[in-house]
């Protein structure tokens, strides 16, 4: 007598036990594949800040040592050609040069300056995005404003001769590319948590490293970061070139 195809079947309480596996396994699987994503896009971001220290460094050479500025005049003031290519103030084709766009022949690729983990997209101006290529990575403000009222107008970044520790101070930073920016500081921290609470810094002697995010910088107020002569009583000297000291605090 034939067994009744019914006795292979599964029944529900098997069912629902292999149901439950998988959504536990699943559960523990789920977040690993995301953080090693994550990671994996980390390390492009990294790869990308070093080609792109690797850009400035060629510029130096080229420029007699002296940093790109942040950017040109803007209009009235500045009406090219030539214009930017980046998504940056009014657009490609449009608006002033950027640091980018100088490093940029050096580095090759506009695709540097996006990291794969910048999802914020281009600028919105009046409704409409602006239009070129999404810009990931700012300078660092006390490049260009420093104590005493010395100002550089964006023009330059001053020259590496000026500096006693440019391997231990911060020159490119990342930021959102949706922030519209050509300069970072420790309050505009829309990229600094990017990858799993940190991100990828190029110092002025062009290397490219990773660091996780101070939270106490959140907790200073915008106006302290926006004097230069209150800012540096911080305890992070790697953002002010003029300091002589090589301990970054990080």
């Amino acid at each position: 007598m034939k067994k009744s195809s019914l006795t292979n079947a599964f029944t529900l309480i098997e069912l629902l036990v292999v149901i439950a596996i998988i959504a536990i396994l699943a559960a523990i699987l789920f977040p690993v594949f995301a953080q090693a994503k994550e990671a994996a896009k980390k390390t492009q971001c990294l790869s990308n800040t070093k080609q792109i220290g690797t850009g400035l460094y060629l510029y130096l050479n080229d420029y007699d040592d002296s940093l790109p500025m942040a950017n040109y005049p803007a209009a009235p003031a500045y009406v090219g050609p030539p214009f930017t290519v980046f998504a940056f103030h009014a657009g490609a084709g449009v608006a002033e040069l950027a640091w980018a766009d100088l490093v940029q022949p050096y580095a090759k690729n506009t695709q540097l300056f996006k990291c794969p983990s910048d999802s914020t997209g281009n600028p919105i101006v009046a409704g409409s995005a602006i239009k070129g290529e999404p810009l990931s990575y700012a300078l660092n403000y006390y490049f260009f404003r420093q104590p005493a009222g010395v100002v550089r107008m964006a023009l330059t970044g001053g020259s590496m001769s000026e500096l006693t520790a440019p391997a231990s101070k911060i020159f490119i930073a990342e930021s959102a590319s949706s922030a519209n920016r050509e300069i970072v500081r420790p309050d505009r921290f829309a990229g600094f948590e990017r990858h799993m609470k940190g991100s990828n810094y190029v110092n002025a002697d062009t290397h490219a490293k990773y660091h996780p995010m101070p939270q106490w910088w959140k907790t200073v107020p915008a106006a302290t970061w926006g004097l230069p002569e209150q800012a540096q009583l911080q305890p992070c000297p790697q953002w002010f070139p003029w300091l002589d000291t090589t301990d970054e605090k990080w």
